[in-house]
């Protein structure tokens, strides 16, 4: 089998786990990484992810770089709190340990890029390489005269295009004319620095985790970060991307910021207003944006999309980086297993058609679902108390078997109905 040579647009989880998947292979691969950015540092990373079992972990032990992850790994971070504006809690799970794990280790965006980076051979990822147009001239005949055209050069010979290029993907309109669109989610996240020792009680409420409030069509979100910070994440329902012009973007007034949220969350609980009242570093500011749920294309040789550039979804059933990392992994094995092959009747098209038709019904069922957990906190009446119980079996279908769902689905819904009773007639969960 002749060699092959793999360009990937995007140097994030989804693009990188890709290149090591594939530099790992035993066959003649060459690969190059070509990201927009200058340097892992030119823009903050956002905040923390927690990685689950068969996706996001499967691929990292995968590539070998499992144990490098777990230098980073914050078992501690999977204690979750979900509670009202009351401070009413509906779920309380404690801290893990790596014994005793649910299988969702924390770990900071920025050390997880750190990893799947610093492993990949010198010369791998072309830093500063923004990526202008692909010129198609020539499809479908001939993939691999078809050019990729940057900033200050432009380069050819490549047997796929992969975009791993993220929620503002130049490759996606290549083979789809969808465009993200405004959730309806706007999102504001600020961070209180050294948590510890600056607001102990915080720290404490936070126990290392993620504390999620959800009333009213809003979120006030805490989590704890690997380097001592405590990251607050303000989510609000907006009915159009307008609202963002009230917010200074120059990054620097955090009291406008703060005077803004403390408006909007005033009947919360104080504690919650604490935690804004806290917040001392420059916040990000942005809209939730995502594609149709079932967003798919038609195939077309030479060329394929990873991770958000094929799938962007919001945050809320904490699957993006994980699908992306999936896909990276199942990608990976079908170039390889078309490397391997020495049948004249296989083809790299007909097994990268293969692998994009099964990331179709794993993405529309990732889609779903996020969509459903945005719902159910921050589009219903009367969340978490009447949603929190479709909410978790949201959760349970994605990561129990179809035998065991039904059950679950019983217990839980019976479970809230007696939570339910209890705060009625004695007045706490």
């Amino acid at each position: 089998m002749p060699s092959l040579n793999i360009a990937i647009i995007g140097a994030g989880p989804a693009g990188t786990t890709l290149a090591h998947l594939l530099l790992k292979s035993e066959h003649d691969i060459s690969v190059s990484v070509f990201e927009r950015e200058v340097s892992l540092d030119a823009r903050g990373q956002g905040g923390t992810l927690d990685l689950h079992t068969n996706t996001g972990l499967l691929a990292l032990k995968e590539a070998g770089l499992y144990d490098e992850f777990l230098k980073h790994a914050r078992f501690d971070g999977e204690a979750v709190v979900l509670a009202d504006k009351q401070m009413k809690r509906y779920i309380n799970l404690s801290r893990g340990d790596p014994d005793q794990s649910r299988g969702r280790p924390e770990i900071d965006r920025k050390n997880l890029r750190e990893i799947l980076l610093s492993g990949l051979p010198q010369g791998t990822v072309k830093w500063g390489h923004k990526l202008e147009r692909i010129n198609t001239t020539n499809f479908p005949d001939n993939p691999k005269e078809s050019a990729l055209e940057f900033e200050h050069t432009s380069l050819n010979g490549f047997d796929l295009i992969v975009g791993a290029d993220g929620a503002s993907s130049r490759m996606r309109s290549l083979l789809s004319d969808e465009k993200p669109f405004f959730s309806g989610v706007g999102c504001i996240r600020l961070s209180i620095d050294n948590a510890e020792k600056a607001v102990p009680e915080i720290y404490a409420r936070v126990n290392r985790g993620t504390f999620f409030g959800f009333s009213d069509r809003k979120g006030l979100i805490a989590q704890q970060m690997g380097d001592g910070s405590i990251s607050i994440t303000a989510m609000i329902t907006k009915s159009s991307t307008d609202w963002i012009k009230q917010y200074p973007w120059n990054g620097t007034d955090v009291p406008s910021i703060k005077s803004h949220l403390l408006s909007e969350f005033d009947d919360w609980d104080p504690l919650y207003k604490e935690w804004i009242e806290a917040c001392d570093i420059s916040p990000w500011i942005a809209n939730l944006d995502m594609l149709p749920v079932g967003h798919k294309w038609t195939h077309r040789p030479g060329l394929t999309l990873i991770g958000d550039s094929a799938h962007l979804a919001t945050p809320f059933a904490g699957e993006g980086v994980n699908l992306g990392m999936a896909d990276a992994l199942y990608l990976a094995k079908a170039i390889t297993k078309y490397a391997a092959s020495s049948s004249p009747s296989h083809t790299l098209s007909s097994h990268v058609k293969a692998f994009e038709e099964d990331m179709f019904v794993r993405a529309t069922r990732m889609q779903d679902m996020t969509y459903n957990m945005m719902r159910l906190m921050l589009f219903e009446h009367n969340a978490p108390q009447a949603t929190v119980a479709p909410w978790l079996c949201w959760i349970a279908d994605s990561t129990l078997s179809s035998v065991v769902t039904p059950f679950a689905h019983v217990a839980i819904y019976g479970y809230y109905w007696y939570f339910d009773m209890w705060y009625r007639f004695w007045g706490k969960a």
